[in-house]
């Protein structure tokens, strides 16, 4: 009987980070265990990254028909530009295999920093 692992514990850790005068880079954990918590076995390791944007809820879980791909992102690399992506806007990641497509991860909201406050001349 053949065993499909569905990838799992996807991200531990999201991350954003705005460099100077960059759009923003979305950055995540790799995958590397199954649902059931055990190591990938062989041929079932993660074949891909894909990245969603979410549709207007903030609260709710990124479904389709609201969700949209902005990205897939091949292993081992584990990041994706967001450039010229909407902000504010939340995004979710998957993980696939030749079994299945992950689960979403958690849904992280993206926002701009702050307008600069008190502009004045020395």
């Amino acid at each position: 009987m053949n065993r499909l692992v569905m990838l799992c514990c996807l991200l531990g850790s999201l991350m954003i980070a705005f460099p100077a005068s960059a759009a923003p880079i979305m950055a995540w954990d790799a995958v590397t265990t199954g649902e059931d918590g055990l190591p990938l076995g062989s041929g079932l390791e993660v074949t891909a990254y894909k990245v969603y944007r979410c549709g207007p809820s903030a609260t709710g879980p990124c479904l389709a028909p609201d969700r949209v791909l902005v990205g897939t992102v091949t292993p081992p690399a584990t990041s994706l530009d967001l450039a010229g992506q909407p902000m504010p806007q939340a995004y979710v990641v998957t993980a696939t295999n030749k079994a299945a497509e992950s689960v979403d991860s958690v849904k992280f909201k993206v926002v701009p920093p702050a307008a600069p406050r008190n502009p004045r001349l020395p």
